[in-house]
């Protein structure tokens, strides 16, 4: 899996962590925000290290808010 679509899936899954949303819904929009299936989004889920990539997610965040402040 291309390391942009674990970012992607990690970001999903921190939004829906932070609204308290359903393992459901939060997989629904894993498969539809990332276009990937549903094996994908089960594999991630499973194997990958989640704080790793919570963390790259918000380090790309601040840096996206920075530039729009100083814009």
């Amino acid at each position: 899996m291309k390391h942009i679509t674990k970012l992607k899936l990690a970001a999903v899954h921190q939004l829906c962590d932070a609204e308290d949303k359903s393992t459901e819904y939060m997989y629904q929009l894993m498969q539809d925000t990332a276009k990937v299936d549903l094996d994908t989004v089960n594999n991630y889920m499973m194997n990958e290290n989640h704080s790793q990539l919570f963390q790259e997610v918000n380090e790309l965040t601040e840096i996206f808010i920075d530039l729009s402040i100083e814009s």
